[in-house]
């Protein structure tokens, strides 16, 4: 059981968004609206991903010389397509025909900015998350998804995080000899050590087939990895088009370089990445 919560509160920092993305917000804003009375949360959140078939793949929108909420939905990565995804439908669930981009950054906030850490005087790049790990507790302990792992085989994950501190040349805030350099490396290690008493539940690899059946459309699939202090790779949105189709899922890909339903089954997919070490398994609430 997670002992850890954490408070909702409205946005509390400026965000940053274009045009753009707030144009498509409200398209998306609109078309969920006409189905939310009639859909489950998984059903919405399928749609909203279809919806954005195409959209960019693009590394590292979140970084600038400020450190602020930044949502981008015409350009993403893996974890930011479910993260926004995810919002987008609570947001439609929430506030109905009346949601707006700033109810959108009120959602997204707490899944990405921890309050207490900023009140501890973090450096502001500390306060974001950074690892799926706690990004999985934060929605658990906001109730917005539970976790299936244990009840579909899974087994707790003991090893450390600590990717970032041991890397920090591949992150351009905790590269150099700056003041601002040396303290973002200070709270990142101080934030690694809070992520390191989080408990991780994952469904081995050797288990997931066993496992296909009880993930439906519409639950998230978080892709643990074997690389040496990092917890998980991808982020993606299971998926089967029809009744009886093999499992596979929707996820911002980095190699097509856009959004894109996974044309291999999910257990093809495996086979091509050995470093795969199991999936996490969320189910919507709502």
């Amino acid at each position: 059981m997670l002992l850890v919560s954490w408070s909702v509160a409205l946005a509390q920092q400026p965000y940053a968004s274009t045009a753009e993305d707030i144009a498509l917000a409200e398209i998306l804003f609109a078309d969920l609206n006409s189905d939310a009375g009639r859909k489950t949360g998984p059903e919405l959140l399928v749609r909203a991903a279809l919806a954005q078939l195409g959209q960019d793949y693009v590394a590292n929108t979140q970084e600038g010389p400020e450190e602020k909420l930044r949502i981008h939905l015409t350009r993403t990565d893996c974890i930011l397509f479910v993260d926004n995804t995810l919002a987008l439908v609570r947001t439609v669930q929430q506030y109905r025909a009346g949601a707006t981009f700033e109810h959108l950054a009120e959602l997204l906030e707490p899944m990405r900015y921890d309050d207490a850490r900023r009140a501890e005087g973090f450096a502001p790049y500390a306060t974001r998350v950074h690892y799926v790990t706690e990004w999985i507790a934060r929605g658990e302990a906001q109730g917005v998804f539970r976790n299936l792992s244990d009840e579909l085989g899974g087994e707790a994950d003991p090893r450390p995080v600590s990717f970032m501190s041991a890397h920090p040349d591949s992150y351009a805030p905790l590269s150099g000899e700056s003041d601002y350099a040396k303290r973002n490396r200070r709270d990142i290690s101080r934030m690694e050590a809070f992520v390191n008493t989080l408990p991780r539940s994952v469904v081995p690899r050797e288990r997931i087939a066993a496992a296909e059946g009880e993930i439906r459309s519409g639950d998230i699939l978080c892709f643990a990895t074997s690389i040496d202090a990092l917890d998980y790779s991808h982020v993606v949105i299971a998926y089967r088009a029809k009744a009886g189709d093999p499992l596979t899922f929707i996820h911002a890909s980095s190699s097509a370089r856009k959004v894109i339903v996974e044309p291999r089954p999910l257990r093809d997919y495996l086979q091509a990445y050995s470093k795969i070490s199991g999936i996490t398994v969320l189910r919507l609430n709502k």
